[in-house]
Protein backbone atom coordinates (compact mmCIF):
# COMPACT_ATOMS: atom_id res chain seq x y z
CA UNK A 1 0.00 0.00 0.00
CA UNK A 2 1.40 3.42 -1.07
CA UNK A 3 1.21 6.33 1.26
CA UNK A 4 0.45 9.45 0.21
CA UNK A 5 1.72 12.77 1.96
CA UNK A 6 0.73 16.72 1.64
CA UNK A 7 3.19 18.79 1.66
CA UNK A 8 2.62 22.47 2.80
CA UNK A 9 4.53 25.25 1.47
CA UNK A 10 4.93 29.38 1.59
CA UNK A 11 1.12 30.88 2.38
CA UNK A 12 -0.61 27.31 2.67
CA UNK A 13 2.34 25.91 5.51
CA UNK A 14 1.67 29.20 7.84
CA UNK A 15 -2.06 28.96 7.75
CA UNK A 16 -1.90 25.18 8.43
CA UNK A 17 0.54 25.56 11.58
CA UNK A 18 -1.93 28.94 12.76
CA UNK A 19 -4.67 26.65 12.63
CA UNK A 20 -2.77 23.93 14.71
CA UNK A 21 -1.54 26.50 17.39
CA UNK A 22 -4.75 28.43 18.01
CA UNK A 23 -7.90 26.30 18.01
CA UNK A 24 -10.99 27.81 17.26
CA UNK A 25 -12.85 29.74 19.95
CA UNK A 26 -15.70 28.14 22.40
CA UNK A 27 -19.03 28.43 21.41
CA UNK A 28 -20.79 31.56 22.91
CA UNK A 29 -23.85 31.20 25.39
CA UNK A 30 -25.28 34.77 24.47
CA UNK A 31 -28.78 34.82 22.98
CA UNK A 32 -29.44 38.49 21.45
CA UNK A 33 -31.97 37.43 19.16
CA UNK A 34 -34.31 35.62 21.96
CA UNK A 35 -33.87 32.70 23.88
CA UNK A 36 -34.78 29.38 23.02
CA UNK A 37 -38.38 29.00 24.10
CA UNK A 38 -39.69 27.50 27.84
CA UNK A 39 -37.61 29.56 30.35
CA UNK A 40 -39.77 31.66 31.52
CA UNK A 41 -39.21 29.44 35.08
CA UNK A 42 -43.10 28.39 35.58
CA UNK A 43 -44.45 25.18 35.03
CA UNK A 44 -41.27 23.73 35.88
CA UNK A 45 -39.42 25.25 32.86
CA UNK A 46 -35.65 26.47 33.20
CA UNK A 47 -34.96 30.25 33.05
CA UNK A 48 -31.94 31.81 31.99
CA UNK A 49 -30.17 30.02 34.24
CA UNK A 50 -29.93 26.86 31.92
CA UNK A 51 -26.92 29.17 30.08
CA UNK A 52 -26.29 31.71 32.54
CA UNK A 53 -25.47 30.07 35.98
CA UNK A 54 -22.62 32.52 37.07
CA UNK A 55 -24.98 34.34 39.51
CA UNK A 56 -27.12 33.26 42.08
CA UNK A 57 -30.81 33.28 41.02
CA UNK A 58 -32.32 36.81 42.05
CA UNK A 59 -29.40 37.89 43.33
CA UNK A 60 -29.23 40.83 45.78
CA UNK A 61 -28.37 44.36 43.54
CA UNK A 62 -30.65 43.93 40.92
CA UNK A 63 -34.47 43.10 40.29
CA UNK A 64 -37.09 42.63 37.99
CA UNK A 65 -40.78 43.85 38.11
CA UNK A 66 -43.73 43.25 36.05
CA UNK A 67 -45.94 46.44 35.67
CA UNK A 68 -49.50 46.78 34.01
CA UNK A 69 -50.74 43.48 35.03
CA UNK A 70 -54.16 44.04 35.95
CA UNK A 71 -55.34 43.09 39.55
CA UNK A 72 -58.56 41.71 37.64
CA UNK A 73 -58.87 41.10 33.77
CA UNK A 74 -61.84 41.86 31.17
CA UNK A 75 -62.51 38.87 28.38
CA UNK A 76 -60.72 40.08 25.53
CA UNK A 77 -59.42 43.63 26.51
CA UNK A 78 -56.00 44.16 25.43
CA UNK A 79 -52.83 45.13 28.36
CA UNK A 80 -49.83 46.35 27.99
CA UNK A 81 -47.70 44.59 30.05
CA UNK A 82 -43.88 46.35 30.57
CA UNK A 83 -40.81 44.38 32.24
CA UNK A 84 -38.45 46.26 33.68
CA UNK A 85 -34.79 44.63 34.89
CA UNK A 86 -32.67 46.68 36.57
CA UNK A 87 -28.84 46.21 37.88
CA UNK A 88 -26.17 48.48 38.33
CA UNK A 89 -23.41 47.16 36.62
CA UNK A 90 -25.77 45.50 33.75
CA UNK A 91 -24.44 46.24 29.96
CA UNK A 92 -27.21 44.40 28.05
CA UNK A 93 -30.50 42.66 29.28
CA UNK A 94 -32.40 39.89 28.09
CA UNK A 95 -35.72 38.59 29.20
CA UNK A 96 -39.16 35.57 27.99
CA UNK A 97 -42.26 35.53 29.63
CA UNK A 98 -45.40 33.71 29.06
CA UNK A 99 -49.17 33.71 30.14
CA UNK A 100 -50.70 30.48 30.73
CA UNK A 101 -53.62 29.54 32.52
CA UNK A 102 -52.87 29.21 36.47
CA UNK A 103 -55.40 26.29 37.07
CA UNK A 104 -57.59 23.89 36.37
CA UNK A 105 -57.92 21.52 33.37
CA UNK A 106 -56.03 24.29 31.25
CA UNK A 107 -53.16 24.92 33.54
CA UNK A 108 -50.34 25.57 32.68
CA UNK A 109 -52.06 26.51 28.83
CA UNK A 110 -51.61 29.81 26.82
CA UNK A 111 -54.10 32.46 28.11
CA UNK A 112 -55.45 34.81 26.02
CA UNK A 113 -52.64 36.28 23.06
CA UNK A 114 -49.34 38.16 23.59
CA UNK A 115 -48.20 40.54 20.51
CA UNK A 116 -44.84 42.88 20.44
CA UNK A 117 -45.88 46.48 20.09
CA UNK A 118 -42.05 47.55 18.73
CA UNK A 119 -38.99 45.51 17.41
CA UNK A 120 -37.58 45.17 20.91
CA UNK A 121 -39.73 42.27 21.18
CA UNK A 122 -41.02 39.45 19.36
CA UNK A 123 -43.09 36.61 20.31
CA UNK A 124 -42.78 32.90 18.85
CA UNK A 125 -44.76 29.49 19.63
CA UNK A 126 -43.20 27.19 21.71
CA UNK A 127 -42.90 23.32 20.86
CA UNK A 128 -46.05 22.40 22.95
CA UNK A 129 -49.29 23.23 23.92
CA UNK A 130 -49.31 26.03 21.93
CA UNK A 131 -48.15 28.41 24.43
CA UNK A 132 -46.52 31.44 22.91
CA UNK A 133 -43.09 33.45 24.44
CA UNK A 134 -41.85 37.14 24.58
CA UNK A 135 -38.34 37.68 23.88
CA UNK A 136 -36.37 40.39 23.50
CA UNK A 137 -34.46 40.93 19.84
CA UNK A 138 -31.21 42.13 19.07
CA UNK A 139 -32.65 46.14 19.44
CA UNK A 140 -33.83 44.82 22.42
CA UNK A 141 -30.97 44.30 24.32
CA UNK A 142 -29.58 47.47 24.38
CA UNK A 143 -30.19 49.72 27.90
CA UNK A 144 -32.34 52.47 27.76
CA UNK A 145 -30.40 53.86 31.13
CA UNK A 146 -27.59 52.92 33.03
CA UNK A 147 -28.99 49.78 35.07
CA UNK A 148 -31.75 49.72 33.83
CA UNK A 149 -33.71 47.86 30.83
CA UNK A 150 -37.60 48.30 30.22
CA UNK A 151 -39.65 45.83 27.33
CA UNK A 152 -43.42 46.19 26.94
CA UNK A 153 -45.54 43.31 25.57
CA UNK A 154 -49.23 43.65 24.79
CA UNK A 155 -51.52 40.99 26.36
CA UNK A 156 -55.29 40.03 25.07
CA UNK A 157 -57.18 38.68 27.67
CA UNK A 158 -58.62 35.25 26.86
CA UNK A 159 -62.23 35.74 25.31
CA UNK A 160 -64.22 34.21 27.68
CA UNK A 161 -63.09 34.70 31.94
CA UNK A 162 -62.19 31.23 31.98
CA UNK A 163 -60.14 31.40 35.72
CA UNK A 164 -56.66 33.18 36.95
CA UNK A 165 -53.60 33.99 34.45
CA UNK A 166 -50.13 33.63 35.78
CA UNK A 167 -47.13 35.31 34.43
CA UNK A 168 -43.95 34.19 34.37
CA UNK A 169 -40.91 35.76 33.09
CA UNK A 170 -37.15 35.67 33.46
CA UNK A 171 -34.34 38.01 32.42
CA UNK A 172 -30.66 37.91 31.91
CA UNK A 173 -28.74 41.15 33.19
CA UNK A 174 -25.97 40.29 31.87
CA UNK A 175 -22.29 41.61 31.50
CA UNK A 176 -22.04 42.06 27.47
CA UNK A 177 -19.73 39.23 26.60
CA UNK A 178 -22.11 36.06 25.42
CA UNK A 179 -20.21 34.13 27.84
CA UNK A 180 -22.33 31.86 30.63
CA UNK A 181 -20.33 33.75 33.12
CA UNK A 182 -20.90 37.40 34.89
CA UNK A 183 -24.57 37.59 34.36
CA UNK A 184 -27.06 37.91 36.94
CA UNK A 185 -31.02 36.34 36.40
CA UNK A 186 -34.14 37.62 37.83
CA UNK A 187 -37.60 36.00 37.64
CA UNK A 188 -40.95 37.32 38.84
CA UNK A 189 -44.40 36.02 38.74
CA UNK A 190 -47.66 37.47 39.17
CA UNK A 191 -51.63 36.30 38.80
CA UNK A 192 -54.69 38.47 37.12
CA UNK A 193 -58.09 36.99 37.81
CA UNK A 194 -61.30 36.98 35.82
CA UNK A 195 -63.85 40.47 36.81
Amino acid sequence: MRRRWLVFTGAGAAAALALLAFPAAPARAGYPDAPPPAHTGGFEEPTCRACHFDGELNAEGGGLVLEGVPAAYRAGERYRITIALRRGEMKRGGFQLAARFAEGPSAGRQAGSLRAPDERVKVTEGTTGGVQYASQTRPGIQLGEAGRITWVVEWTAPSSAAGPVVFHVAANAANGDESQFGDFVYTATQITRAQ
